[in-house]
């Protein structure tokens, strides 16, 4: 019996064709939109790192920039960690620190009226009048504010610029819906959608991205000690093992429960995400009154007639 740690050897990827197709894809679905550069935030994480370096050799460091946008919380490291990968690729790198925005929203006043009093937070008293913003954020909700200020900082950018937002979410991540519509999951190409995270750091090695990055432990930053696997409750290895044979190898559910190679408990985590995370996959559903209703019974391509 395989433990997950040995089965992720069926996720090993040809690193060399990887980095021909997804060049090429970045290359072709920049310029054919009429730019020819690539912005994109630098975390200080792997994926960003590996990003970076692809459009790099697909685009050409000088077309491609990295902004940090951190938070008055966000560790040094992570600072310092995204520089490295500027520096190490030799791209364009941008600091804007989104502080002021966050916490605009956050000191901002909501006041009730009669008509929206049945909307107030739950919990708030009968009687309150107006609620802070930064009385209702949990460490969840301040991570959609930041991940929602950071896009909007890019994008602006991008527009001054006219470059591409190139997006940084791993397979595993999307299938676990582990983002922030209109947040970390607004781009307009992603080039490592389509790799689970062991193939992330496969593929990082084989460019070179800095070793240091590449072992340490994911996270979105958010407060001291946050992990992206302590928020999911499981690694990454287990995660992209189960991921892979229940969508990659379409196994049974059942049959793989059985087989006792994934645990069960396991299983029903990643069905579950994936039916219900479904939603921030798609473009949001349109009710369809006529013939030709757009993402329904009109869908063409987005690059159709260019």
């Amino acid at each position: 019996m395989k433990t997950p740690a040995q089965g992720l050897k069926i996720l090993d990827i040809d690193c060399k064709l990887v980095t021909e197709l997804v060049t090429r894809f970045i290359k072709n679905e920049v310029t054919k939109t009429g730019m020819n550069k690539a912005i994109l935030g630098l975390s200080g994480g792997i994926d960003s790192a590996l990003v970076a370096f692809l459009c790099k050799e697909a685009l050409g460091a000088d077309n491609v920039c990295g902004v940090r946008l951190p938070y008055k919380s966000s560790s040094p490291e992570s600072l310092s960690h995204a520089e490295l990968v500027a520096k190490k690729a030799g791209i364009e790198m941008l600091t804007y620190d989104i502080t002021a925005a966050a916490d605009g929203f956050a000191s901002a006043e909501f006041v009730f009226d009669t008509a929206c009093a049945k909307f107030k937070p739950e919990g708030a008293a009968a009687s309150a009048k107006s609620f802070k913003m930064g009385a209702t954020l949990t460490h969840h909700h301040l991570g959609n504010v930041l991940a929602r200020a950071r896009m909007n900082t890019l994008y602006h950018l991008s527009a001054l610029s006219k470059s591409m937002v190139t997006g940084t979410s791993n397979k595993t991540e999307l299938l676990l819906g582990y983002g922030t519509l209109w947040g970390d999951l607004a781009y307009g190409i992603n080039p490592v959608g389509d790799l689970y995270k062991y193939q992330v750091r496969q593929l990082a090695r084989y460019h070179g991205v800095p070793e240091e990055i590449i072992v340490k432990k994911p996270s979105a930053d958010l407060f001291p000690g946050q992990t992206d696997e302590g928020d999911l409750g499981y690694s990454y290895e287990e995660l992209d093992y189960a991921l892979f044979r229940l969508v990659d190898a379409r196994e049974n559910p059942k049959i793989l429960a059985e087989s006792g190679e994934v645990k069960p408990e396991l299983i029903n985590f990643c069905l579950k995400k994936i039916m219900s995370m479904q939603f921030k996959r798609q473009m949001p559903h349109i009710a369809m009154v006529s013939f030709r209703t757009i993402n329904q019974s009109f869908n063409y391509p987005r690059d159709w007639a260019m």
